[in-house]
């Protein structure tokens, strides 16, 4: 078995072999909610699938497609992953074309920024595949469908009903990948309806950031300063989760007061902590408002929305 510093070594030989690494995304707080059914998803899914399968010169670590915006942790040179979020971006605007929805694509828009190290690569990809999580607690990051997440380290995978694209008719291959031409769509499969995502998407090579299962996992929920630090760049509202937000509190509280119970704070510690909380670590109104038992318009004042 290898030692810890054999195993980080290897990752870092994975980093620098596969690299240079980005995080391109697209700006949720300028978009309606564009992708908001069964459907939406799996059009955008397709989307992504068919032009990451025709574009040879950058690959997907993981991704995430939520209503308003999208995160892809990508490998390639700058230029090329931007030329492919162009040519998803025509291809999803061609698909949706056919449909009734009028969608204003202006605002959707590609942001990239540079992964210079393997920590911060292994930061990114949880940030990644815990936004759906995070948004919304019907899901955890192995249950969500829509995105890079569910595959990692998850051996289930191995065990779908998993069928490649040649195994369709030609005019089944065209209703399935919403495209004309598909021969080079060879190497992309499907569970259903549904294009497998380790099939255009290289969890392969986002597991080899990792020392293994047990450090991916622990990554998940552990890590709130980088999960700080990511979504200040990105501009994130919300990374945190009540019950994670609830632990950085008490960890911020036992600081600042040497008090770990919120309830024993008087309601000026308390203002302070909303603060804190607030800036360092994006809390929301409500988040502040069920945590710390703050009036609302106080906190609106504090805090306008």
């Amino acid at each position: 078995m290898n030692t810890f510093i054999e195993k980080e070594l290897i990752c870092e030989q994975a980093f620098n072999q596969y690299g240079p690494f980005w995080h391109l995304y697209t700006d949720g707080t300028k978009m309606e909610n564009i992708f908001c059914t069964r459907d939406d998803m799996i059009s955008v899914m397709t989307a992504v699938a068919v032009e990451r399968t025709v574009s040879e010169d950058v690959m997907i670590i993981t991704f995430e497609i939520m209503k308003n915006h999208l995160h892809f942790i990508m490998a390639g040179e700058r230029d090329a992953c931007l030329a492919f979020f162009a040519r998803f971006k025509r291809r999803l605007m061609r698909i949706f074309s056919s449909t009734d929805k009028v969608i204003d694509w202006s605002n959707f828009q590609a942001s990239i920024l540079p992964v210079d190290n393997l920590k911060s690569l292994r930061n990114e990809i949880i940030y990644v595949n815990r936004n759906a999580f995070v948004a919304n607690p019907d899901y955890t990051p192995y249950s969500y469908p829509w995105g890079g997440g569910c595959a990692y380290f998850n051996d289930l995978m191995q065990h779908l009903p998993v069928c490649s694209i040649e195994e369709f008719s030609i005019s089944k291959q065209r209703e399935l990948t919403r495209c004309r031409d598909v021969s080079k769509l060879g190497c992309l499969k499907y569970v259903g309806e549904i294009p497998y995502i380790p099939s255009f998407c290289r969890i392969d090579i986002g597991e080899m950031m990792f020392r293994d299962a047990r450090s991916y996992f622990h990554s998940l929920t552990r890590n709130a300063e980088a999960f700080s630090q990511i979504a200040s760049r990105l501009k994130d509202l919300v990374f945190l989760t009540d019950d994670e937000l609830f632990s950085v509190a008490v960890k911020c509280s036992e600081g600042m007061f040497s008090e770990s119970r919120l309830t024993m704070l008087r309601p000026e510690q308390k203002i302070q902590l909303a603060k804190e909380l607030h800036f360092k670590y994006n809390a929301s109104n409500h988040q502040l408002r069920r945590l710390l038992k703050l009036d609302v318009k106080i906190l609106s004042e504090l805090f306008p929305e």
